[in-house]
């Protein structure tokens, strides 16, 4: 039994080692280009005011609108949404020191907090820009358009 559990073993190791061909360099999973680089968020202070980050800063009219409307459309749905347990929330944070990840999304009020004051500052951004600016409580107010297909 220990002979053939060594055998197995060693042709293991042995078609690992033919796997590597000469002159192979894995790619370093990096994306070269405009689109493959991950987006830096900026960060709530502790008053409540969002610091757009420098990436935040050079979009330009369009994107930055564009943006806007997205998160406007995610704070109409909130109140569709269900709601997450407490004991969810619960097994969340006990599990985070095994497992690690983040402890964000969990505090719907805080997301909507946050979300609220990014686009805040984007409008104030489009405003120092000389772009057309959106009414962002009467967007809110809209009912939120029926999820479902539009083909």
């Amino acid at each position: 039994m220990l002979a053939r559990l060594a055998a197995c073993s060693l042709l293991l190791l042995l078609g690992a080692c033919a796997a590597g061909l000469p002159g192979y360099v894995p790619d370093s999973g990096k994306k070269k280009g405009k689109l493959g680089t991950p987006f830096t968020s900026g960060e709530v202070t502790s008053d409540g005011v969002y610091q757009m980050s420098e990436q935040e800063k050079l979009m330009d009219c369009k994107r930055t609108t564009g943006s806007m409307l997205i998160t406007i459309s995610y704070l109409r749905h909130r109140d569709t949404e269900v709601g997450t347990s407490d004991v969810a929330v619960a097994a969340s944070k006990a599990a985070k020191p095994f497992i690690g990840g983040s402890g964000r999304g969990l505090n719907r009020d805080a997301e909507y907090h946050r979300a609220r004051a990014r686009i805040d500052a984007y409008n104030r951004h489009l405003a120092a820009q000389k772009c057309p600016t959106l009414d962002i409580d009467a967007e809110l107010a809209k009912p939120p358009v029926p999820m479902g297909k539009k083909y």
